[in-house]
Formats: C-alpha cells, sequence, structure tokens
C-alpha cells in the first residue's frame, strides 16, 4: 500500500497533466490589466489584477481558471476611498498562497498589505503594515528563503520634494509576524526591479536600475547584502541590462539574469531582451538576446524569465514596444522564446499583431509549456481602456493543445526557405486555414488559403525584411512565428 502510494506521489511530481493551450480574455467597460500568476496543484492557474480607472483608482481582482482556462471563481477586492492591488503571488510552506501588493487611500501613507489565501479563493488572513512611503508604485515582490521567511522588496516615493525613489526590503515570518524592515536612501532615485537569495545561501543579491553612489559603469547594479539586509559590496550588472531585471538560480554557483538591453547609435532604434548566465563572482558564462533588429523588444514587467526544468527556460516580453504611452495606436506581438541551460535558442514565437499588447509575467507549467499575462488595447476603438490576455502554450509554443505523447515530426507547420526570396513553401497539417503576414508595425501584407500538405506562395511583392505570420483555423490562431525575405 505503501509503494502505491509513493508511486502515485512521484507520478504527480513528474506531471501527469497532459498539454494544453488557451487563449482567456477578460473584458469590462474599466481599465484591467494582469499581474501576476501562479499554478495550483490541480493544473489550474491564479491570476491576480488590476480593475478600475487609470492612472489611479484601482481594485484586486483573483481569477481562478481550471487547466483548461475555463472560470471556476473569481474574487474582487476593494478599498473605500483608495487603490489597492496585488503585485506578486507566493506559495508558502503549509500550501497557502500569500498575495503582496499595497493599499492606498488619497490621503494616508502607503500600507504594504499581504493577504493569505486557498486556491479557491477563500481569504484565511488579510494584514497590512503602515510605512512612511508616499507610494510603492506597483513595485512590490517576493519570495522565500532558506530561512522559510518571507523576504518583500520594491521601490518606493517617500514624503519628499522632489521625491527621490528608494529601495526597501521586508522581511518576516509566513504568519506575517515582522523580523526586520530596511530603507536605502540614494539620491540617485534607483528602482529595484528583482531580489533573490545568493546561490551559496550566503546573503541577498538585489537588482536595481540606476546606482546607489556614482560614479555607475553600467545602467544597473547587484546589491549584496547579508542576512541583516546590511549592504556589504556593490559591482555593474555586465551587457548594459537595464530595465526589468529579473534574478533566477541555476545552481550554487550560476544564475540567470535578465533585462533590457539598448543598442547605441541604432537606426531604426533597437532594443532586445537580454538574459545572460553568471557565475558567483559574475563573470558572464553565457548570454542571448532575444528580439528583431530595428524594433524595440522589451521584456515582461514583473516576471519575464521562468522555468522548472534548467534546461527548458522561458523569456518572453513583447515586440514593437511603444513608450510614449501605455495606449498606444501601434500594434506590437508578444514574443516568447525557449532556451537550455547554455542559452542555446531552441525556439522563439511570435503572438498578437492585431492591436496594442503588453505582457505583465510569464510562468513556466509543470506540463512542460508556458502561461503568458497579457494586456491588449485597440486605441481607436477603447481610448484609455485595457482588456487582460492570457495565452498558455505548449512545450512547442503552440496555443492548440496536444496530449502528453510526444508530438509527431508531422504535427505543426513548417515555413521554408527560411530566409526566403521570391516562393516559399508552408508545409501544415492543417486543413481549411489561412496565413497571415504582417510587416512589425502589425499592418497586414498578404493572405493565402492554406490546405494540408504543401502550400507554395508567392512572396516576390514582399520587401526585404522580418515577416510576423500567423496561422488561423475556424478563426482560432493555430501557430504564429517569423519569416525573413531577403
Amino acid at each position: 500500500m505503501r509503494l502505491c502510494l509513493l508511486t502515485f506521489i512521484l507520478l504527480l511530481a513528474i506531471n501527469v497533466y497532459p498539454q494544453s493551450g488557451f487563449i482567456y480574455r477578460y473584458v469590462t467597460p474599466e481599465d484591467e490589466y494582469p499581474n501576476n500568476i501562479t499554478e495550483t496543484l490541480d493544473g489550474g492557474f491564479i491570476i491576480t489584477a488590476s480593475i478600475g480607472t487609470y492612472p489611479l483608482t484601482y481594485k484586486t481582482l483573483l481569477i481562478r481558471l481550471n487547466q483548461n482556462g475555463d472560470t471556476i471563481n473569481t474574487r474582487l477586492i476593494t478599498l473605500p476611498q483608495g487603490t489597492c492591488y496585488i503585485n506578486d503571488i507566493v506559495k508558502l510552506d503549509n500550501g497557502l498562497l500569500m498575495g503582496i501588493g499595497e493599499k492606498k487611500t488619497e490621503s494616508d501613507p502607503s500600507r504594504i498589505w499581504f493577504i493569505t489565501f486557498t486556491d479557491s479563493l477563500k481569504i484565511i488572513h488579510d494584514t497590512t503594515f503602515l510605512t512612511a512611503f508616499q507610494s510603492c508604485n506597483h513595485m512590490i515582490y517576493g519570495f522565500i528563503d532558506h530561512f522559510h521567511n518571507m523576504v518583500v522588496y520594491g521601490s518606493a516615493d517617500p514624503y519628499n520634494a522632489p521625491p527621490n525613489r528608494i529601495p526597501f526590503v521586508f522581511t518576516l515570518s509566513q504568519n506575517c509576524d515582522s523580523l526586520l524592515f530596511h530603507t536605502y536612501i540614494s539620491s540617485n532615485s534607483p528602482i529595484v526591479f528583482s531580489m533573490m537569495e545568493k546561490p551559496d545561501t550566503s546573503g541577498y543579491y538585489m537588482s536595481i536600475f540606476g546606482c546607489m553612489n556614482p560614479p555607475a559603469h553600467s545602467p544597473s547594479q547587484f546589491l549584496l547584502m547579508n542576512y541583516s539586509l546590511d549592504i556589504i559590496s556593490m559591482d555593474s550588472i555586465p551587457q548594459k541590462l537595464a530595465l526589468y531585471c529579473k534574478s533566477k538560480k541555476l545552481s550554487n554557483h550560476e544564475f540567470f539574469e535578465t533585462g533590457s538591453r539598448y543598442y547605441e547609435n541604432s537606426n531604426p532604434q533597437t532594443e532586445k531582451i537580454g538574459i545572460i548566465k553568471l557565475d558567483t563572482a559574475f563573470q558572464v558564462k553565457a548570454d542571448f538576446f532575444l528580439g528583431p533588429d530595428d524594433t524595440t523588444t522589451y521584456p515582461a514587467y514583473n516576471t519575464n524569465l521562468d522555468f522548472l526544468n534548467p534546461d527548458n527556460l522561458y523569456l518572453g516580453g513583447v515586440a514593437n514596444q511603444d513608450w510614449s504611452s501605455i495606449f498606444s495606436y501601434n500594434h506590437s506581438y508578444i514574443i516568447l522564446g525557449k532556451f537550455d541551460s547554455s542559452l542555446n535558442l531552441k525556439w522563439q514565437k511570435y503572438y498578437g499583431g492585431d492591436m496594442y499588447y503588453m505582457v505583465w509575467s510569464i510562468l513556466a507549467t509543470t506540463d512542460g509549456g508556458c502561461i503568458i499575462g497579457a494586456s491588449t488595447n485597440d486605441y481607436t476603438i477603447q481610448g484609455e481602456q485595457r482588456d487582460i490576455y492570457i495565452l498558455k502554450v505548449d512545450s512547442n509554443g503552440i496555443i492548440t493543445g496536444i496530449n502528453s505523447d510526444p508530438p509527431s515530426k508531422k504535427q505543426g507547420t513548417r515555413i521554408y526557405p527560411n530566409p526566403g526570396t521570391e516562393l516559399i513553401n508552408i508545409e501544415t497539417t492543417l486543413n481549411s486555414s489561412i496565413v497571415y503576414f504582417y510587416d512589425l508595425t502589425g499592418r497586414e501584407i498578404c493572405a493565402q488559403s492554406l490546405v494540408s500538405g504543401n502550400n507554395p506562395v508567392n512572396v516576390q511583392k514582399l520587401k526585404s525584411g522580418l515577416y510576423i505570420y500567423k496561422i488561423l483555423q475556424n478563426s482560432e490562431v493555430r501557430e504564429c512565428g517569423k519569416w525573413i525575405k531577403e
């Protein structure tokens, strides 16, 4: 009996869920966007989202989905005369979930907010800690260290003029008993994007954009802290990684760092999503820069790197980012890359392109796939209002689900040659589908019906450059990718 039970538990730990894919939308007349996503034990998902009126007045929305993307439950949490949001979700040792965020009324100081809840969205515990901050700017994150304590960190605006943003760290027990609180004063207004326990468990790394004390040799810095939260040293983040830097441990000696990489003197402007593998002496062991040239490609804002298996890393963000406004006439694309632990690219996929997408978080899932939390905006129709867009793909980046058996070589779609010139072939198992080609502004360039088998496509009239293709069957996106015209 014990052997059977152990076998069952091991099967659950390995992964018994078949791979699936889906698109989930949450649409209201208000502005809403997802902050983060976590997976539940039954293979479903919990999404924490903000819903309200841009730019200040928001409520917290929790959404519970099953593994097929069907809504099981939702919970709306409001703060009268104020705003509240949950920016991160951490799994506790007792199986419960803790949401970390902020509650803020217009006139009162900011409160760091913790709620403990079940995967059915039942609230078990709700508490706040008063700060001396004016606002935490939707920049609050957390993790559990090897002491089993919660480490909460972020950036905040104190009450001063002009405001100088400051980093902070807060440690507490999983029962929300306060342990330590520390702020780090700097005149340079650094922004905190990530923090992790050092691979050798001797303290913490904090990744900031900017610097604590000039001069700086990089747009971003590592702050090395002991367990008393004292800064013991500082070092530049290599490869000029800047905004939305995220850290994730690979082993006791190596870790990954991500961020935005700006290419000086590029015309048109080029920015890519950078990922580097570092040892504990901050020596670069491998790197990769995801995204097309002549395009602004940005990392997902809250979580842009995740993996359960270090040889199946997911890195995501958005291509054709518009930094003039969060509401844009631009058409952008979700970009997702899959890597091995040496940062060799296995594949990259593009999704969207029909409106303006922003990517907030990605999560590697136990079925081997990835779920992406994004928002969409069609400014011509919606104005300053976004909708929630959740995209779940399988281990091959395909939206439509496949079973747990290894995919056949005949499945999916192949476009060749790539790069190509005047005539290409699209080989697919999909019948009665349509392929669309878009340029990087999101403009549809051409379309052609496809049948199962080989389909020749004349692309002689297309100019040289990078194009995004999207294949639809019965109005459902079955595959996306990129093709280059020489």
